[in-house]
C-alpha cells in the first residue's frame, strides 16, 4: 500500500503545482479553477482525485465576496 494520496499518486505533477501555490492569496480559485470545468468538454478527475482536491479547498479560507451568506449569518463568529 502507498503512502501517497490519489492526487499525488496519479497525478504528481499536479500535487507538485498546488504545493507552490498553497497558501498564497489565490488558492482557493486556483483549487475551484480544478474541481470545475470552465473551459467545457473536458472529463474531469478521477472520483478519488477529485476527493483530495475538495479536501483541500475545504482547508483553505474561502474569499469573501461582496455578499457572504456565511459572514453574514446571525451566529457567525465577529471574530472570524
Amino acid at each position: 500500500m502507498s503512502d501517497l494520496s490519489p492526487l499525488e499518486a496519479q497525478f504528481p505533477r499536479l500535487a507538485a503545482e498546488i504545493q507552490t501555490f498553497w497558501g498564497s492569496p489565490a488558492c482557493y480559485e486556483k483549487l475551484q479553477a480544478l474541481l470545475v470545468d470552465s473551459r467545457g468538454g473536458r472529463h474531469g478527475f478521477p472520483v478519488d482525485v477529485y476527493s483530495d482536491l475538495s479536501l483541500l479547498q475545504t482547508l483553505v479560507p474561502r474569499p469573501a465576496g461582496p455578499y457572504d451568506v456565511w459572514r453574514d449569518a446571525l451566529d457567525a463568529d465577529p471574530a472570524a
